[in-house]
C-alpha cells in the first residue's frame, strides 16, 4: 500500500475516483520546501523545488499498487513520481508519492499561484467529463 500526496486536481474526491476507480482515507497534509505553480495552458498545476516555501495539500492513504499505476497513466509526461516526506494536520511526519515537474521542464510553470477553488468554479466539471471519455 502507497501514500499518496495530492496537490492539485487529484485532492478532488471525484477527480481521484474517476482516474482510480476508488476513494482512499485522506487527511489534510503540508510538504515543505516546494511550490505550486500553474502550468502553461493547463488547469491543473505542478511542484517544484523551491527552498523556504511549502504546498498544502490531501494525503491519501491506503493507495493500492494497482491504483498507483492509474495514477502514472494519468499524470502528464513531464512528471516524475519522487518520495517525498510530508507533515499531516496532526503534525505527524511520513513518506509519500509525489508528482513533481523536474527541473528539465520548469519552463512549462507560471509563477502564479494555482487555487483549488478556482479550480472547481471553473474546471471541474468540464475536467471529469474530458477525462471520462478518455478513459472509454
Amino acid at each position: 500500500m502507497f501514500k499518496i500526496f495530492a496537490y492539485g486536481t487529484l485532492q478532488v474526491p471525484e477527480v481521484m475516483r474517476a482516474v482510480t476507480g476508488d476513494l482512499f482515507p485522506s487527511q489534510p497534509a503540508r510538504l515543505n520546501g516546494y511550490a505550486r505553480y500553474r502550468i502553461r495552458n493547463r488547469v491543473y498545476p505542478g511542484l517544484r523545488r523551491e527552498p523556504g516555501t511549502f504546498t498544502d495539500g490531501v494525503l491519501y492513504e491506503n493507495v493500492s499498487a494497482s491504483a498507483l499505476k492509474d495514477l502514472d497513466a494519468f499524470e502528464d509526461d513531464f512528471y516524475r513520481r519522487e518520495t517525498v516526506t510530508v507533515v499531516t494536520g496532526t503534525g505527524i511526519r511520513t513518506d509519500a508519492e509525489v508528482y513533481i515537474v523536474p527541473p528539465a521542464h520548469y519552463q512549462l510553470l507560471i509563477r502564479r499561484n494555482w487555487k483549488l477553488e478556482r479550480f472547481k468554479e471553473t474546471a471541474l466539471h468540464e475536467f471529469l467529463a474530458g477525462w471520462r471519455r478518455l478513459s472509454k
